[in-house]
């Protein structure tokens, strides 16, 4: 067991001397505090790293629900614009099949008004009820 010992610390000393050979022993102090400055730098920049890691994730998952409610809205707005167009085209074939001009008329009044308002008309509106962050009931 003193032998392994021994050739540990033999080992040991065989790297100081090939270290010494390298740097002056007046350096090594300046070498250490270098290291030390250099180790500190080193977690410095991982806590770094990791709070931009982290503002990322959290940047990315806003994106991801605000994507997901953007596609909800705007599923809904253009659902309510497809049944609404669709029931005006019911009235028109009703219109058409009894032979009554006023209900035929009437439907596409109401067809011409569905489709000459945009959904985007107030997407202004609209945006800002998305980005401030209140209750939407959709």
């Amino acid at each position: 067991m003193f032998e392994l010992l021994d050739t540990k610390k033999a080992g040991a000393i065989s790297k100081l001397n090939k270290v010494s050979a390298i740097i002056p022993a007046a350096d090594v102090l300046s070498f250490v505090e270098k290291l030390a400055e250099a180790y500190k730098e080193h977690k410095m920049t991982e806590r770094e790293l990791a709070r931009i890691e982290a503002t990322r994730d959290i940047l990315m998952t806003e994106m991801a629900k605000k994507y997901e409610l953007y596609h909800k809205v705007f599923d809904q707005i253009f659902e309510e614009r497809r049944i609404a167009v669709g029931k005006t085209f019911a009235i028109i074939d009703k219109g058409l099949a009894d032979g009554n001009k006023e209900l035929v008329s009437m439907g596409l009044n109401s067809l011409s008004t569905i489709v000459s308002t945009s959904p985007f008309a107030d997407f202004k509106q609209l945006s800002g009820l998305l980005e401030g962050g209140g209750v939407i009931e959709i």
